[in-house]
């Protein structure tokens, strides 16, 4: 477990120097380091891998509250076009429907595994854990259509987002789009690609996992 607690570090630390700012809407929830195990609260129905289960016992996710008093069921994260809701655990059970439950009666959906697990989006294109495999690969899709792999591992994308989050808030300033063109600014995804290619040479990987954020 080593790699992913020093993934969960670098994680942490990329959150804390990067704070979320808040908005007209909602006050931003976080992601806080716990020097004590938090102890979770996740429906039984759920399953979570031995990396999943030790990221959530370490990280307490703090969920973002609407203006009006209302707690919702995520923390965002500003990646600068759109932001990436990481779901608490409690929580989980919730964002399998539409997934692995479906209809008005959440039956189980007999094409979907249920050991895939929804645990964050983009504009409601779900991020996926394969929680039966080593080291909890993770996978994406855009809304319903069929999931793509995005990283060999949960280690590797917590990885991807601290990269992601330090280039876009370090070297862009939180901005990332030309005001003019509306077009993503010169240099940024090639950036973000060469950083993401140090830990990973895959390069459909890479592409999937930009793309996925980005397209």
């Amino acid at each position: 477990m080593k790699q992913i607690d020093n993934s969960i570090l670098k994680f942490i630390q990329t959150m804390n120097t990067y704070p979320q700012e808040e908005s007209p809407v909602v006050k931003k929830g976080g992601v806080r380091y716990s020097s004590e195990l938090v102890k979770l609260q996740v429906d039984e129905k759920i399953y979570l891998s031995p990396e999943l289960k030790f990221f959530y016992e370490r990280c307490e996710i703090i969920c973002d509250i609407r203006h009006d008093g209302h707690k919702l069921k995520s923390t965002s994260i500003d990646l600068g076009n759109s932001p990436l809701s990481l779901w608490s655990p409690e929580n989980l059970v919730y964002r399998q429907e539409g997934f692995r439950w479906i209809g008005t009666d959440l039956k189980d959906d007999p094409e979907w595994n249920p050991f895939w697990l929804v645990i964050a989006d983009i504009n409601d294109d779900p991020v996926v854990v394969v929680t039966d495999k080593e080291g909890s690969p993770v996978m994406a899709s855009y809304e319903t259509g069929a999931l793509f792999p995005i990283a060999n591992s949960f280690s590797d994308f917590l990885d991807y987002v601290s990269i992601t989050l330090e280039l876009v808030q370090g070297k862009y300033n939180g901005e990332i789009i030309d005001d003019e063109s509306f077009e993503f600014l010169e240099g940024f995804l090639e950036d973000l690609k060469e950083m993401i290619s140090k830990i990973n040479k895959n390069d459909v990987l890479v592409e999937n996992f930009i793309d996925h954020l980005y397209g």
